[in-house]
């Protein structure tokens, strides 16, 4: 097992892997208010060949080399809640209206209203997707459903959707029988009609508000759950083009898909205009390190 390490340590290990400390009292700081394997995503892009054992620093490596995306990415993270705060609430009225207006304003707790997808060892996908709106909705304490409860009426999924988490809302949006309400709802955010290509792109959306909520790494993460290739939606990112598998990819449609809402560009003008003051950040956007 290893030990603890102290603060004094973990400096003397940063310095026998030859890192130039500037400032030891602000990495200190920083040591101390941000954990080492946090840190460590951000650290490895400098040393000489982490995934084989060398994790000696790069010559002339300096703490502000790794702090300085690290700082980035939390700037971008709230840039990005933004942007997907507008979507997230955009898609749950959206999509509750257009199957509403179908006739599936009750039906969504039914297992009709779902596509038959493989079945697991115990139940099926949507049998798992119900369980989980009704859990959602049964503990919900929100006015726009505590009043159904307490009538005892059915709600409609124009209240349930406020309740549920967002994953839940891309759940229902990716497996919904009224694949003709599924157009409508992608085509009125900017993205193709095809669900199957709109109903990914929202997942990749979840992940990446996901990654943003818990404070993950942006910079030069590869991401699990990408974005599919749209032909019309810019392929380069302040001139750099970008890897598929990186966040640069999901922020381009992210950025598309908000400025298409607001009927403005405004949101991608504000996030483009954070990127150019910072180009050499925007690199480790649009190429991500593919670890061992």
């Amino acid at each position: 097992m290893k030990s603890a390490k102290t603060i004094d340590e973990m400096i003397k290990l940063f310095e026998d892997r030859e890192l130039i400390i500037a400032d030891e009292e602000h990495f200190r700081d920083l040591l101390y208010n941000n954990n080492y394997y946090r840190l460590s995503g951000y650290f490895r892009v400098f040393q000489i060949d982490p995934s084989n054992g060398d994790n000696r620093f790069i010559a002339g490596t300096t703490e502000e080399d790794f702090i300085a995306p690290y700082i980035l990415d939390a700037k971008l993270r709230a840039l990005i809640l933004q942007g997907i705060s507008i979507l997230e609430i955009t898609l749950r009225s959206r999509f509750a209206y257009e199957i509403a207006q179908d006739g599936h304003a009750y039906d969504y707790v039914s297992l009709s209203a779902y596509k038959h997808l493989a079945k697991r060892k115990t139940s099926s996908y949507q049998e798992r997707l119900i369980l989980k709106i009704n859990d959602w909705i049964e503990k919900s304490s929100e006015v726009c459903t505590r009043h159904y409860h307490e009538v005892g009426k059915d709600i409609p999924v124009w209240a349930a959707v406020e309740v549920l988490p967002f994953d839940t809302v891309s759940k229902m949006l990716s497996s919904h029988i009224d694949s003709q309400a599924l157009r409508q709802v992608y085509k009125s955010i900017g993205l193709p009609k095809n669900p199957r290509i709109g109903s990914s792109i929202v997942h990749a959306m979840v992940y990446l508000r996901n990654l943003c909520a818990h404070h993950s790494r942006l910079w030069k993460r590869e991401t699990i759950i990408s974005v599919p290739h749209i032909s019309y939606v810019e392929e380069t990112i302040n001139g750099i083009s970008y890897e598929q598998k990186s966040v640069a990819a999901s922020l381009i449609l992210l950025m598309h898909m908000v400025d298409f809402i607001n009927h403005s560009s405004e949101y991608s003008e504000e996030i483009l205009s954070f990127l150019r003051a910072n180009n050499s950040y925007v690199n480790g956007l649009a190429t991500p390190v593919h670890w061992k």
